[in-house]
């Protein structure tokens, strides 16, 4: 170790043809000074590049996208009503202002078909190509994960830590809002939110009830607070997609 810091440098007789530089003679090899510091520079900067790929990558992964709408973004969402270019519009926009640090929450509501969850998937590959953390999941799988840390042979997770887990992401997408069993999974669904309202999170609300119907459904103390700091309402009321119509 002690000799490679105590290597002899020579100047060498030979003129660096890119920097015009006298070149240097280290360990018996003729190399550039400023060859060498372009190296390292540029050695440091593709494991820089190589790091944030591999953390772009486990933001995806750990997003938990739908499997058909991993390739969802917005270029390839259909468009060809005047309320899906409307639609379109408030998401992207929607996604810029998270991505800029905005803490506000949308809401998109709408029969099943008209591409509730294509726009919701292109928001949140948005924010993970930005380096920010999101993710989607149905109310009814939200709600099953919960209840599954009530079993007594779950000694990893609590019903808490489980909320709080839902509560770090700086976009949370709820899927299917209203299709999970009422009652208990239902307040198990509003704990989130609730708690990522006081956390100041993000939230990305989808929902087939109408919007009159969601804001029964959420109450008004939880409404309220949906709307603290803006909020945008997305409603996508076209024929279903998948079966002939536009989507």
């Amino acid at each position: 170790m002690n000799a490679m810091f105590n290597a002899e440098i020579l100047q060498s007789q030979k003129i660096c043809p890119d920097h015009k530089t006298q070149m240097i003679v280290m360990f018996g090899r003729e190399t550039c000074p400023a060859c060498a510091v372009e190296y390292v520079n540029k050695s440091n900067k593709e494991h820089e590049k190589q790091v944030n790929r591999q953390v772009c990558e486990k933001h995806f992964a750990g997003a938990m996208l739908p499997k058909r709408h991993e390739n969802s973004g917005f270029r390839n969402y259909t468009t060809e009503l005047a309320g899906q270019k409307n639609a379109l519009t408030q998401t992207a926009n929607y996604a810029k202002k998270i991505v800029n640090g905005s803490v506000v929450n949308l809401v998109m509501v709408g029969s099943t078909g008209t591409g509730k969850t294509h726009l919701s998937c292109a928001t949140a590959r948005t924010l993970l190509a930005k380096g920010k953390y999101a993710r989607y999941i149905t109310s009814e799988d939200m709600a099953q994960k919960i209840m599954k840390a009530w079993d007594k042979d779950t000694k990893d997770q609590s019903e808490a830590s489980v909320i709080y887990e839902f509560t770090q992401y700086d976009l949370l997408i709820l899927d299917e809002y209203g299709l999970h069993d009422r009652e208990k999974r239902l307040e198990l669904v509003h704990k989130v939110l609730y708690s990522r309202y006081d956390d100041a999170k993000a939230t990305m609300l989808i929902s087939n009830m109408t919007l009159d119907q969601l804001k029964a459904d959420l109450g008004d103390r939880l409404w309220s607070r949906f709307q603290h700091g803006g909020l945008t309402i997305v409603e996508c009321n076209w024929n279903d997609g998948r079966v002939g119509g536009a989507a």
